[in-house]
This record gives C-alpha cells, structure tokens and sequence, in this order.
C-alpha cells in the first residue's frame, strides 16, 4: 500500500504469482502421458493385505526416531459406527501403541494421513483436533485407493528427546504452527504445524497453492499452483531454520492428480534448484555443485482444496556442497531397476530412491520375484554405502505403483 495525502492507493498483492515469463518448457516426449502396459503378473502365493491386523511399529533408531504404520480407521455404517466413532477407534489405538513404547501423541513429528475420499474431510479433521495440542505435528494429506471399509489410514513418524545424565536434550524440537492471515506464506488450514525441526532435520507439512492473504487456491492451472506451492515450500524452511532454501531438502515428494502434470513438477523443482544454485554460488563463489534432494512425483486420486498439486520435503540445514551421492542401475527380468542415495554432509540422516521400471511390453508374464530380489539387493547395497559415520537404520519403505499395472499384494509379499 502507498500513502499519499491521507489518500490509501492499493498495489498489486505481494502473495499473487505470475508464471508468465516461467522458462518451463518440457520436451514433447515428457508431455505425453505414460500408456499402461498390459502386464499380467506372474502368480505368487501370497495372503491378501489384511487391514484388520494390529498396525506395524518400527524399530528405534539411535537418534530416537520410530515409525507407526497401518493405523487403520474401519468404517462400516452397518455396524451402527458412524465416520467419527471409526477415528476415534483409530487414535485410540494410536494411543495405546505409543504407550507400550514409552511414547505419547505430542512425540508425534509427522503424520501422512491417507484418505478414501475427501468428503470426510471435515470430519476426520473433527476428530483430529481433539487428539493434538496446540502443536501438532506436521502432516500431508492425500486421497487414494483403499480397500471397502477403510475410512483412512495414518503413517506417523515420532521423536523422543535424548535425554543426557544432565538433563541435557540432545535435539531441541521446534515447531512452526502459524494460523494468522499474511502474506508470505499460507497458515495452516487444518490442525497441522508447518514444520517441525529435530535438531538439524525440518519436517514440513504437505503445502499446495493458496493465496496467503485469501487462502483461496490460486489461478492459473497446474503451473502456478506448482510454483506458488513450492514458493511456499521454501519460505517455510527459511522461517523454520535462518540460511535453509530448497537445495537443502533431502528428499521431496510431489504429488499430483493428472500424470500430465508430473513435467511441470519435475521442470519447477529444477528451475527452482537453478535459482538456489545461483544465489549460492554469488554469495559462496564455490564452482562445486550442490547435491540437492531426491525428488518422486506421484499421481494420487484426490488433494484437499480440490489442488492439482502438493509438495511435501523433509530438510537437512548442512552443506549441501559437501553432502554425499550415490547412484547406479541395472537390468533384471524385462525391468530396469534405478537407485540413488544422497546423504547429509552432517551424516544426520539420508534419502534412498528404488524405480523399478519395464523395459519392453513384448513379454506379457512377467516374473516379479527376480525383480523384487535384486532391487531389494540394490537398496541393502545403497545402504552399505553409506558412511559409518552415519549409522543408518532404514525404519520405513514408501512404495508407489501403478494403478492396474502393478499388483500391492504380490508387492508387499516381494
């Protein structure tokens, strides 16, 4: 705003974008959507994925990290249990596990919360803000395929601070929970922290493209929700930890609800990186090159907001010119299978990425055992590679296929 004679003359809003002059241009052959090859998968012996079994915890790293998984909320309206009793049911066997572990809701980092439909939205949230304080844990949200019954399903991440003889804590949580109007970045929109940062590692929630002042998705299509979305991203990790940009993210995950946008996201995140790079390099005249975060960009059914994209990034405030990288592939029974690994220069924490991949449609029974033996084989040897100083102990593996192509059971007993 300007003022001039007590006269109040409003400019152009800081939080509007303008993807105009955007060099994003993907090649022709990436526009095009991928075509399903009709795969018919061999065989395998193998129990159904059983929803109904108590859900799986982790081990605990060293640092204190432990991972939740398959905290399931049943929903069947024939059972007299309506949508809200089924979530409670759910967090209240959150509770009882954490409990057996010595843990309690508020150690609770970061939550994915996977839905079967949007609609219940608002009433998962209902329940959800009566189980967290005035800091819950960051959170990504997304709708996809889950089996009839199923309301949704939570995989959370949780803390404990490493108390020293002294009562020293080793790695001070901090968490960013904002829910005024501004302009920099959106507030929260539901009962979620934008980030929070264990000692050097920043754990932000799942941002999409809302106007900060309005928190009205944007306009404009896919490619100015991509990149106000991630300008959000980046003005997060810089509020959450003084100096951090994009290029210190160790691993990314963008999700979307048209293959035709995962171009856009790929093009975004580079042309965003480009520009880091460029700061860097005037600020630091360093002629090495950054080893910036792994990036997977997945198509989901559904976002919130009715968004076409959402970023979510896991940070590590180091040098990302020192940080370690690792890459190699091979051919295995008719598929390509692609590691890479990036490790923090602190040794605090790394990213592995596994894609396995079809290399011809001319063979319509596949057999995926040999494929599943060496790509588990593949990730052991990332693992292996990693420095000693980093003590790594892998605690989760996030699987993504392909609708009507790739079979979740034959996967999980792989």
């Amino acid at each position: 705003q300007e003022e001039s004679l007590g006269t109040c003359v409003v400019s152009r809003c800081s939080c509007e974008i303008n993807c105009m002059d955007d060099d994003i241009f993907p090649s022709s052959d990436e526009c095009e959507p991928q075509k399903n090859i009709p795969v018919i998968w061999k065989a395998l012996k193998h129990n159904s994925l059983d929803f109904t079994k108590k859900f799986q915890n982790s081990g605990k790293s060293l640092s204190g990290y432990q991972w939740f998984s398959s905290i399931t909320a049943h929903f069947l309206p024939s059972k007299d249990k309506n949508a809200e009793d089924a979530a409670r049911e759910a967090f209240s066997s959150l509770r009882a596990n954490l409990t057996s572990e010595g843990l309690k809701l508020k150690d609770i980092i970061l939550v994915h919360l996977y839905m079967k439909s949007m609609k219940d939205f608002s009433i998962i949230n209902s329940v959800y803000v009566t189980e967290f304080d005035l800091c819950p844990p960051a959170r990504v949200c997304v709708e996809t395929l889950l089996p009839d019954g199923v309301l949704f399903c939570i995989d959370c991440l949780a803390h404990k601070d490493d108390k020293a003889a002294d009562d020293v804590v080793h790695d001070e949580k901090l968490v960013m929970h904002v829910q005024s109007i501004s302009h920099w970045a959106p507030a929260s929109i539901g009962p979620y922290s934008q980030s929070i940062k264990v000692g050097g590692v920043a754990f932000c929630a799942g941002q999409i493209a809302l106007v900060p002042c309005t928190l009205q998705l944007v306009g404009g299509g896919v490619l100015a929700e991509a990149s106000l979305s991630l300008r959000h991203v980046g003005r997060v990790l810089q509020a959450t930890s003084q100096g951090a940009a994009l290029h210190h993210v160790i691993s990314a995950s963008c999700y979307v609800t048209d293959s035709k946008s995962i171009p856009v996201a790929r093009s975004i995140w580079q042309k965003k990186l480009r520009e880091c790079r460029k700061v860097e390099d005037s600020e630091m005249c360093n002629d090495e090159t950054a080893v910036c975060g792994l990036l997977a960009v997945v198509v989901v059914s559904h976002l919130p907001r009715d968004a076409a994209i959402e970023w979510h990034v896991v940070a590590v405030v180091d040098d990302p010119l020192q940080r370690k990288h690792f890459a190699m592939k091979m051919l295995s029974e008719g598929f390509q299978i692609e590691c890479e690994s990036v490790e923090s220069s602190s040794a605090s924490c790394a990213s592995i990425s596994v894609r396995l991949s079809l290399v011809s449609s001319s063979t319509s029974h596949l057999d995926l055992d040999g494929a599943l033996h060496d790509l588990v084989a593949m990730f052991k040897q990332a693992v292996d590679k990693l420095s000693e100083d980093c003590s790594a102990s892998p605690l989760s593996f996030r699987a993504f296929f392909k609708e009507h192509v790739f079979d979740a059971e034959t996967l999980q007993k792989g």
